[in-house]
């Protein structure tokens, strides 16, 4: 044995000392007990013990106490020991009291329930009397539950091998759980090491992880024995072997290791070994079937770079009398070869695994006081790409030791594994009873796609579990609570299935009466298998601001029925691959009408619904919800369970929307013996025997009022009083009757604290009153570093200093009720201590952005999280945060903060903009980086909300502010943020960093980014060309074709569709891209379009039929003859969308049937005999389809009731204007005749418009009216919403007003007469149409207040802007229509819309002078430019080519000369003009003819005819100069420059000619390569469907020129799918513009394997048309038309 090493002078002092205190015994009398000193330098010494042998025996007092230290060491220095604290080491002479321990640190407020809490819900169990509600199926699942895990408790304990601890039947994974050094296989798992607290059995509680099987593995790691030579790869083998051999209980039909999914949990070295069992089983075929089922691995503090201590522990176990080292001891050393081994031999293999590592985050006591990290962060880490990481909140032995399933570690762990099963797990088809989900997960999944259920949550966009409130409530529930409810015949009605009709009960209480509670109850009691029907709710917090709001109470309700309910989660995801349409940003009415009126209404059930709603006077809008409750008309029964306080808004809503609703209120006596067993049970656990506890209970119960919240706190005050008799008696007298008496006794119990806990306990109170969601406890405890730092337990620190204020469940810090915040924020400020609301947003929006502040370092983080995004497989993957827990919150509400801070802190607003110079663009990258770029609108807008409170303020000073400067500066930085998410948002999604690079140049030069970072960004990328220094507004301009003009526009979900009225031509745009979609034509003039709220459908109105459209598709569903002579003013789809309603100008109303084509009801519009034949010149049905208005010349406009078998007459409502009144009937009934008249949605309001401009607004019920003489409208239209009305004037001036107020908002001039407008269905952006163009407006002033806060009906007409935003658009800019660049890429030159060609400087993008003039009526649609440059041609749309020559500036000629030489007319259209190489002659190419002009000496050359030739692309031949060569869809051939006249050879030909020769593809254009290679773009049409191309590249040798089989165009495949247009030729490399908008480049290969991102093109600048014109130079400048000019970007492809 080797001797130990010698101590140090240090060491001896402290050995000396010990002794002193502890004798040691003789080394003899110790068993083989040793005990040694190490010192790991001269001034840190470690006192190390180690108990090797048998535990001690009684002993003399000084060796006693020297054993429990020592054992307390060695327990410590193990790889496994118990995670307690010091405190549990007392012996029981040292407590203080004669209450256990564990009793004091209880919260009073949580009642003693047992795990297995599912009796507590189950009136069965708790003896009700209701049979109709007892669950036999839900009991016998818990008893088979509980039979299934009895086996455990006749397994031995820290048993070696495998053993299996619970199972299920039929289990869908495996979960191993492997120990580490020192540790085994039962004790690892088991607080305090006592095989009571063993925690892996927990898991079966939980409803996700029940069905699986959970097993440990026990190896000897022990340090006692001579086992020297065991190490790593033994333990290894014997892990694989144990799994390999496993057979279960035969009886039972165990499934055998390695036919499920595999997790291993490990802890300490654990890790290592089943890393290396990985590695091995890889190698080995024996082990193939089992590590092919190796889905993820956990590790719990693994040593995976090694530890410092091994070298010490090894030190010690050589020193030990009969000790030797081990190896696997060794093996743990930093750096040692084998874990470097291990490391390089698993990064290489483990791409399919997925790999969580969890490290410590506490020291660990390793004895006489001292603290160690024995695995640190660095170590605890692989840094894998995709790994996942994380930290408990523990020292090394607690890493696997959780004290109850309420344990924050615990929780972390368990939520990790219910993950990880949702990704790894794929159920096959055995017999098993699979929910939906998982059976969808089935069929749809491969190892490359995406879960249901995530997609599902990314369709409706949401990110968090919807069940997590719901199970911190339940595991309040108290076993045979609740009782009351059930005999409540309100209830037992509603609950029922007797009734046919849904129903509606509310449930109301005092605050802190249990209610939240109670409807948790109600929700488990529904969700059991002995009811019919499906069970869905919503908790609005009061603390979380998006969950308080109604649009994700709708897609919260949303999800659980798509996971619920098959038929209905395929509909949803049919809707969103149809229409591209997502909801995570909609509106709550957009919502409501596509998915549950359009899907979830219209589903047959023969099961009831049940809806639980609880806390709605805490929701954002509860009236709005309200008034959608009152809408449903479903297929079956849809119970609802409202559950609030009883205010006076939601009554009188409730009346009037919902006046068959039951309501129950909640009295003290119904929850008085829920309270009662509360208190007892809780009395019982703090004093646990005591004689005096009857007496402490009823003195509680007499002031509790029906409070649960109340008795909480009292119980919260006993507990921490409970030391003697006395204590408990002051602590109920000092505890107040009700709540804010209450309230106010916790704040003076802060208040006196020491000053610092005060200060400590106010910072998190104003943190987690103001915050807007609830904060984790990670991200709290770095919201505090700037005040306090280096928490050894914040969770316990809160308990401890907050007064039971605060709360922590699930390691989020809430306020204990939402009373509680109201009192803080409201009730404080005559108190010792408050919180100042705009105070406490000030501190945590400067605590967010000195967070952020640091640049470098949140770049070069960014960077790496944009790789590990990028790499994962994962279509929807968000960075890995674990390691910056307060990012997030950072990055996303500081904003929210900011805005309602202190609106006279000019310090805070320096700080702000110091901060958006500095770090605007990295923000967005970061933002970016998580997938909402919503963040950025809504940041825009709180600034503006700022200023707005701003302003308000300084006009209330009698002295002016001196930083109004500053406050324009802050609005510039609202608008371009807005306008970079609108222009480069999805770029930006697909690219974070690119913010950096590509964004800036793009921005105007007077904007406050580009002035702010234009120049510090030090590329050599730039953007010129373009003249407009500042937004504008317009997005896009497109036209509908040659000779089309537009009559009408319609929003649909994600398109947009134009009505090209003469020949029923309705085109089909992507709202996204605006590009051309399809095409459908309706073939005769169309007057009327209309769309369905809820589906895909379209229907027009033509002359002679009514057709109605799938969207989505182009296909034509129904057509309706027209049976009447009469023009169509209106149509409406029916509720159900089965039926359509035809209005004519006759008064008529026909409802057809659209299965049937039949009429089936009509209704006119007219009194009974009257003879007046006046036409309606426009009319427009009510949304709910029971009114109509018509509008007639000279008339007043009248509203019907709509009567589909009127029996009775009733009379129309007339809207007469004042000065019409007095009228008599031979003067007419109106003077000012009206023209249009619109519903206001979810009114009875209609808006009128009239022939002098003015627009009256007419409550139909109440015959009331506001008239409005300043809008100047001769054209208006509603946004979605019905709060903005869209006027256009007579000159074409837009502009926008708020309703009811018709306050201007934003006026947009362009004076070109509009003929029809319309909103996109967000409200967000307005299209009109003038002239040929329709064109896209998107101004920021539409991203209104309701998108900070949505549905907030407070805001609901404010657009926060306080004087009207005025915006220009210069359309006196002529269109480009054909750009060329010539070869030396110095110059270029543009073709116009008013027939000119001038041509421009490339360096400096300034006109050099004008080269031709085609007539003014016609547009330059092609051009050409000789190889040397002297000859440029120009055609026009009319057939007429003009030839010039051009001479450069000489010594003599400041300007260019230009010369004309030809000047010829055809009679076809031009398709291409091309010199020869060598100058001199002109190809003229028309559809059939062909021409050769002589450019010198101005005569023709030569002509062909072909006029049954394919449309093709003519180039010169890259080595014969006397050859041309036509390519089109079937082949390539030659043609001589003299004659025209083919030549007999081709170079190629095509794929399938015969097939292509039937088809009508051709060729879109070619790109030159390398001269020899011409890469072709190539579109066809498919048969039966002329608006649907598809797309293929081929690649054709130029060289080759004999036969076809020799020369065989070739087709790239996986290519085609990327390319949105091929662009030029760079560098050898096929530029490209993709789906996204990026330019791209693909290095040419025979088989395509990827290609390169460079830059993108903003919106602004993607019309159709001038992506048709984009030219790329040689040297990769490229070329691109913006409204009249040309953008000139430069250097984007050589990065």
């Amino acid at each position: 044995m080797h001797a130990p090493p010698p101590l140090s002078q240090t060491t001896r002092i402290w050995a000396g000392l010990y002794k002193k205190k502890f004798p040691v015994p003789k080394m003899e009398d110790m068993q083989g007990q040793c005990a040694l000193l190490l010192a790991p330098c001269a001034m840190e010494v470690v006192w190390m013990t180690s108990f090797l042998c048998s535990p001690p025996q009684p002993q003399a007092s000084g060796q006693y106490q020297f054993r429990k230290q020592r054992d307390k060491l060695s327990r410590h220095l193990s790889a496994e020991d118990a995670g307690h604290d010091d405190n549990n080491d007392r012996d029981d002479g040292d407590l203080r009291g004669p209450w256990p321990p564990d009793a004091r640190r209880k919260q009073a407020s949580e009642p003693a329930i047992s795990y297995h809490s599912t009796n507590a819900l189950d009136p069965a169990f708790s003896g009700s009397h209701n049979p109709s509600l007892a669950g036999s199926d839900f009991a016998n699942t818990v008893s088979q539950r509980a039979r299934a895990s009895s086996s455990t408790s006749t397994t031995a304990l820290d048993a070696l091998g495998l053993t299996l601890v619970y199972a299920f039947p039929n289990p869908i994974l495996d979960i191993v759980f492997v120990h580490g050094l020192g540790g085994s296989s039962r004790t690892t798992w088991s607080w305090e090491r006592d095989p009571s607290n063993f925690w892996p059995p927990w898991l079966a509680d939980d409803s996700e992880l029940s069905r699986a099987r959970i097993f440990t593995f026990g190896y000897n790691a022990n340090f006692t024995g001579q086992y020297t030579s065991l190490n790593l790869l033994d333990f290894a083998r014997d892990l694989l072997l144990s799994m390999k051999i496993y057979s279960g209980d035969y009886h039972q039909g165990d499934t055998p290791i390695g036919e499920l999914p595999i997790v291993f949990v490990a802890h300490s070295m654990g890790g290592l070994v089943i890393k290396k069992a990985y590695i091995l089983g890889k190698s080995n075929q024996q082990y193939e079937n089992i590590i092919a089922h190796v889905s993820a691995m956990v590790f719990l503090a693994t040593p995976h770079r090694g530890s410092a201590f091994a070298a010490m522990l090894n030190n010690l176990l050589k020193a030990s009398p009969g000790g030797s080292a081990k190896s696997y001891v060794a093996e743990l050393e930093r750096q040692s070869d084998s874990l470097q081994d291990i490391n390089e031999q698993l990064r290489n293999i483990c791409g399919s695994l997925e790999l969580v590592s969890f490290h410590e985050t506490l020291k660990t006591n390793v004895g006489a006081g001292i603290k160690k990290m024995i695995v640190d962060k660095d170590s605890a880490l692989l840094e894998y790409p995709g790994e996942t990481s994380s930290s408990l909140i523990a020292d090394h032995h607690g890493m696997a030791k959780f004290k109850n399933p309420q344990d924050t570690n615990y929780n972390n762990v368990r939520n990790l594994l219910r993950w990880l099963k949702k990704k790894i797990v794929r159920e096959d088809t055995r017999d098993l009873a699979f929910t939906f989900s998982q059976r969808k997960a089935i069929e749809r999944l491969s190892p490359n796609e995406m879960p249901l259920e995530q997609q599902i949550m990314n369709i409706l966009g949401i990110a968090e579990s919807f069940n997590e409130e719901l199970e911190i409530l339940t595991d309040r529930i108290l076993q045979g609570s609740c009782q009351w409810l059930l005999q409540r015949k309100a209830f037992q009605d509603w609950v029922s299935d007797s009734s046919s009709t849904s129903g509606i009960l509310w449930l109301t209480g005092n605050p802190g009466a249990g209610k939240s509670v109670l409807a948790s109850y109600v929700i488990a009691l529904l969700k059991k298998r002995s009811f019919s029907g499906s069970c869905y709710f919503h908790f609005f917090l009061a603390e979380h601001e998006t969950k308080r709001t109604l649009s994700y109470l709708l897609r919260s309700i949303a999800l659980q029925a798509a996971l619920d309910h098959e038929a209905f989660s395929t509909r949803l995801i049919e809707l969103h691959e149809n229409t591209g349409i997502t909801f995570g940003q909609q509106k709550a009415p957009i919502i409501w009408e596509k998915i549950f009126e359009g899907i979830l209404f219209r589903l047959p059930s023969q099961d009831p619904l049940f809806w639980v709603f609880d806390g709605l006077d805490e929701a954002e809008a509860p009236a709005e919800l309200i008034k959608l409750l009152s809408k449903i008309k479903t297929a079956g029964r849809i119970n609802i369970l409202l559950v609030s306080r009883a205010n006076k808004d939601l009554i009188t809503g409730i009346r009037n929307y919902l006046p068959t609703t039951v309501h129950e209120g909640i009295s003290v006596e119904d929850n008085q013996d829920d309270i009662r067993e509360y208190v007892c049970s809780s009395i019982e656990r703090i004093l646990p025997g005591d004689q005096a506890q009857d007496e402490i209970v009823q003195n509680i119960l007499s002031k509790a009022s029906g409070s649960f919240l109340w008795v909480r706190l009292a119980l919260e005050r006993i507990s921490d009083n409970w030391y003697t008799r006395d204590d408990i008696r002051g602590a109920l007298t000092e505890i107040p009757r009700g709540m804010g008496p209450l309230y106010e006794r916790m704040i003076e119990l802060i208040a006196d604290q020491e000053p610092k806990p005060r200060k400590m306990a106010v910072r998190i109170l104003a943190w987690v009153a103001c915050a807007f969601r609830p904060l984790e406890i990670a991200e709290l405890e770095i919201a505090l570093r700037p005040d306090f730092q280096d928490f050894y337990n914040l969770e316990h620190t809160i308990e401890e200093i907050c007064g039971n204020f605060v709360v922590v469940n699930k390691s989020k810090v809430t306020l204990i009720h939402h009373t509680a915040a109201q009192f803080l924020l409201r009730d404080t400020l005559s108190l010792p201590l408050s919180i100042i609301p705009s105070e406490g947003h000030q501190h945590i929006a400067t605590v967010c952005i000195e967070f952020l502040s640091d640049s470098s370092r949140w770049r070069r983080i960014f960077s790496n999280m944009q790789t590990t995004q990028q790499s994962s497989s994962s279509p929807s993957s968000t960075p890995q945060i674990v390691d910056y827990p307060f990012l997030s919150y950072a990055l996303t509400y500081w904003a929210y903060h900011f805005s309602l801070a202190p609106v006279d802190s000019d310090d805070l607003l320096e700080i702000i903009l110091t901060f958006l110079e500095e770090a605007c663009l990295l923000w967005i990258n970061g933002v970016a980086l998580f997938k909402n770029l919503r963040v950025l609108t809504r940041s825009a807008q709180n600034f503006k909300a700022f200023l707005k409170r701003r302003q308000n303020n300084l006009a209330k000073r009698s002295i002016p502010s001196l930083t109004l400067t500053r406050d324009s500066e802050l609005r510039q930085w609202a608008t371009d943020i807005i306008r970079v998410v609108g222009r480069f948002g999805r770029n930006i999604m697909d690219n974070p960093a690119s913010v950096h690079k590509y964004v800036v140049p793009f921005c105007p030069k007077e904007s406050i980014i580009s002035r702010s970072f234009g120049s510090s960004n030090r590329s050599a990328f730039s953007v010129s060309g373009i003249t407009s220094k500042k937004w504008d507004d317009c997005l896009a301009r497109m036209t509908m074709g040659e000779d089309q003009t537009a009559s009408k526009v319609l929003c649909k979900d994600t398109f947009f569709v134009t009505l090209v009225g003469i020949n029923g031509t309705l085109i089909v745009w992507s709202s996204e891209t605006c590009e051309e979609i399809r095409r459908f034509t309706h073939a005769e003039y169309v007057t009327c379009m209309s769309s369905s709220k809820t589906s895909n459908l379209v229907a027009t109105a033509g002359f002679k039929t009514t057709r109605v459209w799938d969207v989505t598709t182009g296909e034509e569903l129904y057509r309706l003859p027209k049976g009447r002579h009469h023009h169509t003013r209106t149509l409406a789809f029916g509720l159900e969308d089965d039926e359509i309603l035809v209005g004519y100008d006759d008064c008529v109303i026909q409802c057809f049937d659209l299965a049937t084509a039949q009429v089936k009801w009509q209704f006119l519009a007219k009194e009974p005999g009257s003879h007046d034949h006046n036409c309606a010149r426009h009319m427009a049905i009510s949304p709910d389809l029971t009114q109509v208005a018509l509008v007639f010349r000279g008339r007043p406009v009248v509203v019907w009731s709509i009567q589909r078998s009127p029996s009775t007459f009733n009379p129309p409502k007339r809207c007469v204007l004042a000065e019409d009144s007095m009228r008599s009937a031979q003067e007419g009934d109106a003077w000012n005749a009206p023209e249009v008249a619109l519903w206001q949605p979810g009114t009875d309001h209609l808006i009128i418009m009239y022939e002098d401009t003015r627009v009256v607004e007419w409550n139909v019920r109440d015959d009331e009216q506001s008239q409005h003489d300043h809008t100047g409208a001769r054209g208006m239209v509603l946004s979605p919403d019905g709060s903005l009305l869209l006027t256009s004037a007579v000159n074409g001036t837009l502009s926008i007003w708020t309703v009811p107020e018709y306050r201007l908002t934003y006026r947009l001039v362009y004076e070109e007469l509009v003929t029809d407008m319309a909103f996109s269905p967000d409200g967000t952006r307005f299209y009109d149409i003038r002239g040929t163009f329709c064109n896209v407006w998107e101004p920021d002033t539409l991203i209104r207040s309701q998108d900070v806060e949505p549905d907030s009906a407070s805001s609901h007409h404010d657009t926060i802007n306080s004087e009207p935003v005025l915006s220009t658009d210069d359309n006196t800019r002529v269109q480009i229509t054909s750009v060329i660049c010539n070869l030396s890429n110095s110059f270029y030159c543009c073709g116009k819309e008013d027939g000119t060609v001038a041509m421009y400087d490339i360096s400096k993008g300034k006109k050099v002078r004008q080269v031709a003039k085609h007539a003014s009526s016609t547009s330059v649609i092609k051009l050409a430019w000789s190889a040397s440059g002297k000859y440029i041609a120009s055609a026009d749309d009319s057939g007429r080519i003009l030839v010039r020559r051009l001479e450069p500036p000489s010594s003599g000629k400041d300007e260019w000369g230009v010369f004309k030489l030809i000047d010829k007319r055809i009679d076809e259209a031009i398709e291409q003009l091309l010199f020869h190489a060598q100058d001199g002659l002109l190809l003229i190419a028309g559809r059939s003819t062909a021409f050769v002009m002589n450019a010198k000496s101005k005569v023709e050359v030569c002509r062909a005819c072909h006029p049954n030739q394919r449309e093709g692309l003519w180039i010169n031949h890259p080595t014969s100069p006397s050859v041309l060569i036509k390519i089109d869809a079937v082949q390539a051939r030659l043609y001589p420059w003299e004659t025209l006249l083919p030549k007999d050879d081709s170079i190629s030909g095509s794929l399938e000619a015969a097939l292509l020769a039937d088809s009508s593809s051709k060729v879109q254009r070619g790109i030159r390569v390398r001269e020899r290679w011409l890469v072709l773009e190539m579109l066809s049409t498919e048969h039966n469907h002329a608006s649907r191309q598809k797309r293929h590249i081929e690649l054709l040798n130029l060289h080759e020129q004999r036969g076809i089989d020799a020369g065989k165009r070739k087709e790239i495949d996986g290519l085609a799918k990327h390319v949105r247009r091929l662009i030029g030729c760079f560098q050898d490399q096929v530029v490209f513009i993709d789906h996204q908008f990026w330019l791209c480049t693909w290095a040419m290969e025979p088989v395509y394997s990827k290609h390169k991102r460079h830059f993108f093109l903003p919106k602004g600048w993607l019309s159709p048309a001038a992506l048709r014109l984009i030219v790329l130079n040689a040297q990769g400048t490229l070329l691109c038309p913006r409204n009249g000019e040309v953008g000139i970007v430069r250097s984007g492809l050589k990065y």
